[in-house]
């Protein structure tokens, strides 16, 4: 689970403290509510841990609004962090927080079965202390939980489905089997990655009957109303069971799924239908859906589509496999090659010609086309695409270039090292990484005091780390003293990494003049280093 922010853990701390006298009558309640609600925005659920003696407060007025902050973060975070939860609660000891925690360890089953629920932030509040280590009172909330029908106690019931203690998993099976009617499918969809867990993970009980009961539910036909306006959820793991549930069901239309499944942004929605498509369809159909497939801006998508046109379709698929030849992935073009092998067709020579077109995007595939299947002869047409307009032009140059003839061309990617566009930099820098060396060492250098933009120093410091394990940490000593904060920070780590591996992952013994030289820049840089990490230096340097 993420941890609490420094202002989560702040304010969490003011909750806590205590007030002064002035204050304890007059502002003691007040603050307490202020703070609690400013909590419901938390970004991590362990802020619920030090909400609970909160809920349980004698004051009405804070009683009620810590359970309304305890039931928005449930319901901000979702069911399925729910897991974690429970998890953390159980191991959650009486000496863990005591002074804060006090009264949430020694809450029992008589309150919790005292509880008036007046709305869905009492039904939270009791689900949370189903989690509760004191086994009675996990099961006086289980009991008031099976009394509750207004279907947020679900999520809850179905996670103490896998309760260590045999009586409390019979209870909230019991309670569960009684809302396994129509009234309670869009529940049971709300919490469908919990019932997913149930069957997939948990292994107290065999589950597997009962969910395929909940499943049941969802394929009868007088609940397909709730089915397809899963499609539409907001959660990701909703939409996809939705998806995955519809489009196999003999009685619904099957086009109209499929076309809502391609219309979703989600790719792992459209590639599920698209193997269904692939394995279910008849070719008539299939050549149909295929024409809309392959142009999808998933590239696992358009290479399925692209195998069941060499499947289905072989003697019509040469123009889909030229076609292909072009596409902006790698692994299609790859794949089209493969194919088209018996064709005896001179594929860089293909490539070159097609980079004399106007549309951008086939340049792209071109230039990458002809760094994959050219040679050092063919970098002469890749150079002058180092100064397009188009970044992702000269992003695809350099890489290409970077294939067929990197040693020949170390300044230019030096020079794109320095490019206006971050990508273009970046792709230098990973072409760099296997041809640098302590001849650029120096020029790095140069760039480096005086680029001011930090994606450059950045990836400048990334080289350094490529030189020999003696030689690159006078440079990123160095490379500590600069103003920028940031790149301050990863220099330094780049620093403490190399001494963590130093006499673990690596050695080397350094000569009286490097020695020298070494403890010289340490003496420059060591008021931006950390005490421990100069002291570890000065260390290595006298004894080595």
């Amino acid at each position: 689970m993420r941890d609490m922010s420094k202002e989560e853990q702040d304010l969490i701390d003011e909750l806590y403290g205590k007030n002064s006298f002035l204050n304890i009558f007059k502002r003691s309640d007040t603050r307490k509510i202020e703070i609690l609600q400013s909590l419901a925005n938390s970004r991590s659920m362990l802020t619920l841990t030090f909400l609970l003696p909160f809920a349980i407060e004698t004051s009405e007025t804070v009683r009620s609004t810590a359970r309304d902050t305890i039931h928005s973060i449930i319901c901000r975070h979702g069911k399925q962090n729910l897991i974690g939860f429970d998890q953390y609660m159980r191991r959650l000891a009486p000496y863990h927080y005591q002074e804060k925690m006090a009264r949430w360890h020694h809450l029992s089953p008589e309150y919790v079965k005292a509880i008036r629920i007046n709305d869905e932030s009492d039904v939270s509040f009791i689900g949370i202390c189903s989690f509760h280590r004191n086994g009675y009172v996990r099961e006086a909330a289980v009991e008031m939980l099976a009394h509750q029908f207004s279907g947020k106690e679900i999520p809850f019931l179905l996670l103490r489905m896998n309760d260590w203690l045999p009586k409390i998993r019979f209870m909230a099976f019991k309670a569960l089997k009684q809302r396994i009617r129509p009234d309670y499918v869009k529940h049971f969809l709300e919490a469908i990655y919990l019932v997913k867990h149930l069957s997939e993970y948990y292994n107290r009980e065999k589950f597997s009957d009962f969910v395929d009961e909940i499943y049941g539910l969802f394929r009868h036909p007088e609940n397909r109303k709730v089915l397809l306006s899963g499609f539409h959820s907001k959660a990701p793991i909703v939409r996809r069971f939705c998806f995955e549930l519809a489009i196999n069901l003999p009685d619904i239309e099957q086009e109209s799924v499929i076309s809502e499944a391609l219309r979703q942004s989600d790719a792992w929605i459209r590639l599920q239908v698209a193997k269904h498509i692939c394995r279910n369809y008849s070719n008539e159909c299939l050549i149909q859906w295929l024409k809309r497939i392959r142009s999808d801006v998933f590239p696992p998508i358009r290479q399925l589509a692209l195998q069941t046109y060499m499947e289905h379709f072989s003697e019509q698929s040469t123009k889909e496999l030229l076609a292909a030849l072009l596409d902006r992935h790698k692994t299609i073009r790859e794949m089209a090659r493969y194919y088209l092998k018996d064709k005896r067709i001179d594929f860089s020579s293909f490539y070159r010609e097609k980079l004399n077109g106007t549309n951008e995007r086939l340049i792209q595939a071109a230039i990458a086309g002809v760094g994959e299947t050219g040679d050092k002869t063919d970098a002469q047409w890749i150079v002058p695409f180092l100064c397009h307009e188009n970044a992702r032009t000269r992003r695809a140059a350099v890489k290409a270039l970077g294939i067929l003839n990197p040693e020949d061309y170390t300044d230019v990617f030096i020079n794109s090292l320095q490019s206006d566009k971050p990508s273009v930099s970046r792709e230098a820098r990973q072409v760099l990484a296997n041809i640098i060396d302590l001849r650029h060492a120096e020029l790095l250098w140069g760039i480096y005091v005086n680029d001011l933009r930090p994606y450059v120093k950045k990836n400048i410091l990334f080289l350094f780390t490529k030189f020999g394990k003696a030689d690159n940490i006078l440079y990123l000593l160095r490379a500590c003293a600069v103003q920028e904060e940031e790149i301050r920070d990863l220099a330094k780590r780049h620093v403490e990494s190399w001494m963590c591996g130093y006499n673990t992952r690596f050695y080397v013994s350094m000569s009286d003049e490097k020695r020298q030289k070494l403890k010289g820049i340490l003496d420059e840089v060591k008021d931006f280093l950390p005490e421990y990490t100069v002291r570890e230096f000065e260390f290595l340097i006298s004894k080595n």
